[in-house]
C-alpha cells in the first residue's frame, strides 16, 4: 500500500503497547507511532526510538476482525477508536492500559468518522464538566456513510452504549448529514453541517437542535457537502469559509475570492448561559450521589467508608441517648417507691 494512503497517529507510553525494557520516554512525550493501510486487518507500533540499523518490523501488532476503515485518536491521546468495515468499534483506554469495550453499529451501517466529546455529565438539566477529568469515562459521536449519527460511551469495565442522535434521511436527501464538529468549549454541543448547506448546533444529550447559523445572504458554501471550517479548542467560536455566486461562477479560478467568517457563539442570547458556569466542583460530585458511578473506585470506598463512620456514629449516639434514658426511668422508678 503507498504510504500516502496510511492513517497514523502519534501515541504516548501506555502498558498496552510493548516496548523494549531498554527504551525509556519521557512523560508525555509520543514514544510509538500507530499505523494502519486500508483494506488491513492490522493496526501497527512501531518504536519511534529507531536507529537507520534497527529492522522495519513493528514492535506490536493489534488485530481486528475486519478491515480498519477509520481510527481516531483523543485530543489528550487518552483513548483510540478503531471502526472496522463491518461496523464494530473498539474503544481502547490507552493511559489506564486496558479495552473499554467493543460495540457494533446498527445493521447496515459502516462507520465515517469518530469525533471524540470532552467528557460531560448531565447536572439539574444543565451539561457541566468535571472540575477534575474522569479516568476511563470517554463520549464520543460518529457520523455513518449513510448520514446517520450516533452517541457512544463507554466508562470503566461497564461496557460501552450506544444512542441515536440523527436517523438517515428516507425523503429529503438534501437534508443528509454530511459533516460534524464538536465544540470542545460547551459541554455536549455539537456543530453538525448538512448537505443543503444548512448548519445547526446539537445537544447531543437531549439530543435537540439549540440554534441555526447561516452565513450572509449574499454568500454560500461552494461544496455543502464539504465545507471548510476550523471549530476552537478552547473558546465558543468558529471559522467558516464562504464564496459569493458571481466569484465561483467566475471562470479564472485565479481571480476568485473566498471569505472566512468568524461566528462567536457567546454573543448568541441563546448560548450566552451555556458558556458560563459549566463546571462541577469535586465536592459538589463527591456529595452529590448522582455521580457515585462516574467517580473513580478509590472516591467511591472512601465515600462509603464515611457513610459507615457516619452510622455509627449516629448509632453510638443512640445508644447513649437510650442508656440516659433507662437511667432516667429507673431513677423515677426508685423515687416512686420511696
Amino acid at each position: 500500500e503507498p504510504l500516502s494512503m496510511a492513517t497514523f497517529h502519534f501515541l504516548l507510553p501506555s502498558s498496552m503497547i510493548a516496548m523494549p525494557a531498554e527504551v525509556k520516554s519521557p512523560s508525555g512525550v509520543a514514544c510509538v507511532l500507530g499505523i494502519h493501510w486500508p483494506g488491513n486487518h492490522n493496526f501497527f507500533l512501531y518504536s519511534l526510538h529507531r536507529t537507520l540499523k534497527d529492522k522495519v518490523d513493528p514492535e506490536s501488532v493489534w488485530p481486528c476482525a475486519a478491515p480498519i476503515t477509520v481510527s481516531q485518536l483523543s485530543c489528550t491521546c487518552t483513548y483510540l477508536a478503531l471502526a472496522c468495515e463491518d461496523g464494530v468499534l473498539t474503544l481502547l483506554d490507552l493511559a489506564e492500559g486496558f479495552p473499554l469495550g467493543v460495540i457494533a453499529l446498527p445493521k447496515g451501517c459502516s462507520c465515517q468518522s469518530i469525533h471524540f466529546l470532552k467528557y460531560f455529565l448531565v447536572h439539574k438539566g444543565k451539561n457541566m464538566y468535571p472540575e477534575n477529568p474522569l479516568k476511563s469515562q470517554m463520549k464520543c459521536v460518529v457520523l455513518c456513510t449513510d448520514s446517520s449519527l450516533y452517541l457512544l460511551t463507554a466508562r470503566g469495565t461497564q461496557g460501552p452504549s450506544i444512542s441515536v442522535l440523527a436517523e438517515r434521511p428516507i425523503k429529503h436527501l438534501d437534508e443528509a448529514i454530511c459533516a460534524v464538529a464538536p465544540v470542545q468549549a460547551l459541554p455536549g454541543m455539537l456543530l453538525v453541517f448538512y448537505g443543503n448547506g444548512s448548519l445547526q448546533l446539537m445537544d447531543v444529550a437531549k439530543p435537540q437542535i439549540i440554534c441555526a447559523f447561516a452565513l450572509p445572504r449574499t454568500y454560500h458554501l461552494v461544496v455543502p457537502w464539504k465545507p471548510l471550517f476550523v471549530v476552537s479548542v478552547q473558546h465558543p467560536c468558529f471559522l467558516l469559509r464562504g464564496d459569493h455566486p458571481d466569484e465561483t461562477e467566475s471562470s479564472n479560478t485565479k481571480d476568485s475570492q473566498s471569505s472566512v467568517f468568524y461566528f462567536n457563539l457567546e454573543a448568541y442570547p441563546l448560548l450566552e448561559n451555556l458558556s458560563k458556569n459549566h463546571t462541577i466542583p469535586e465536592a459538589d460530585m463527591t456529595e452529590n450521589a448522582a455521580f457515585a458511578q462516574v467517580l473513580p473506585l478509590e472516591k467511591r470506598c472512601e465515600r462509603f467508608l464515611q457513610k459507615r463512620f457516619q452510622k455509627l456514629e449516629k448509632a453510638a449516639k443512640e445508644q447513649e441517648h437510650c442508656a440516659r434514658i433507662r437511667r432516667y426511668s429507673l431513677l423515677l422508678q426508685r423515687e416512686n417507691f420511696r
